[in-house]
């Protein structure tokens, strides 16, 4: 909970809590990915041709009916137990950067493409798609790629805090530990529609009279002179007006007079377009 300017208490929604939420996500990816590399090196089929588990025998199964089975079979295959080591090294190598925070976008990116790699071989002829493990790894990898390390929870973000240019290093700028950015809710300024009403100012015992007949004017104004061209004029003779209330009483008389005359001419003006249609 935290206190906000209006002196209310909300629950934070920070980036810092969301980020905590992958929490579970980048655990099993870790320990699934250390796990099968560690599985792979400590198993002696996986490097022995004379063994079924031969990491050479399941290329050759993966290559039936892969997309890219050339690739397989020409490059992976005369090549297996390179392959085979790099898998397992660089299983375990990604399961252990995922825990640390360790060069994260690093790691998702190795672990999204050789689960890609898996996808487009291993399972590329489970049916339906879903059945096969690898397509969800690769979503996996791409939701931990797009967010990236949690600040305080990442190598990353140690090394970002001291060394500027390992600031892409994690998802967002570091910022103030003690200070919590909130931004207040906005309230909706409830607005009404009312009469122009002018202030009288003390001591204009003989103004009131005049201040009711500018707002009767006024009001006259905002009905018939809305599309008209001299809208801009007759409203400057309005400022003018109550400017004046507190100068000087001939002048205001003045000008509610020519106010007055205004509005009477654009009258008599309608009134000779409506016989002439």
């Amino acid at each position: 909970m935290v206190t906000t300017i209006s002196g209310q208490k909300t629950q934070a929604n920070s980036p810092m809590v969301s980020l905590s939420l992958l929490w579970p996500l980048r655990i099993f990816m870790g320990l699934t990915f250390l796990y099968a590399g560690v599985q792979h090196l400590t198993d002696p089929s996986y490097f022995d041709p004379s063994k079924s588990g031969y990491i050479g025998h399941l290329i050759a199964q993966y290559a039936v009916g892969s997309p890219i089975h050339d690739f397989l079979l020409g490059v992976v295959g005369p090549n297996a137990v390179l392959f085979g080591y790099g898998v397992a090294v660089g299983e375990s190598l990604i399961g252990i950067a995922t825990l640390l925070g360790f060069l994260f976008r690093i790691a998702a990116s190795a672990g999204l493409l050789l689960n890609l790699t898996f996808f487009l071989s291993a399972t590329w002829t489970a049916f339906p798609f879903y059945f096969g493990s690898d397509i969800v790894f690769v979503m996996c990898w791409l939701t931990i790629l797009l967010t990236g390390p949690q600040l305080k929870q990442s190598v990353d973000a140690v090394l970002a805090r001291r060394y500027r240019f390992l600031s892409w290093l994690v998802s967002q700028p570091q910022t103030n530990p003690r200070m919590n950015l909130i931004t207040p809710a906005i309230t909706p300024v409830q607005t009404q529609t009312s009469q122009v009403q002018v202030a009288v100012p003390d001591g204009a015992k003989l103004y009131p009279g005049q201040v009711r007949e500018v707002n009767r004017a006024f009001e006259r104004i905002k009905q018939q002179f809305v599309l008209h061209r001299e809208t801009q004029t007759i409203l400057e003779f309005v400022r003018a007006f109550v400017i004046s209330l507190g100068v000087d009483r001939n002048d205001a008389s003045q000008i509610l007079s020519g106010l007055q005359n205004i509005i009477n001419r654009h009258s008599t003006e309608g009134a000779y377009t409506k016989q002439g249609t």
